[in-house]
């Protein structure tokens, strides 16, 4: 569990910073800033909570985190457009 509470901690600060420098530039970098910004919070909820099971060997948790921890990764990897699309529901693009 200490290598992958490592990582989500890593990839916790590494998303703040790339939601924050993509909401300075312009374009279309907003857009990706809010998907940056639902991913931070999504593996910040990972990281609090390996924090906080930590303490337990239990396996089906710690395959359950992993899981949970791989799922956006190898989404991502996969498919790129359809997990932008997912992050970007709510917003609406017009090209008008």
């Amino acid at each position: 569990m200490k290598p992958l509470k490592t990582t989500s901690l890593i990839l916790v600060i590494l998303l703040a910073f790339a939601a924050i420098a993509a909401l300075f530039l312009g374009g279309f970098m907003p857009l990706f800033s809010i998907a940056f910004g639902i991913l931070f919070v999504y593996y910040l909820f990972i990281y609090i909570a390996l924090v906080l099971l930590s303490k337990k060997e239990n396996t089906i948790l710690k395959c359950i985190m992993v899981s949970l921890f791989l799922m956006p990764i190898l989404w991502g990897l996969f498919a790129p457009e359809s997990l932008f699309n997912f992050l970007l529901q709510g917003v609406k693009m017009d090209f008008r």
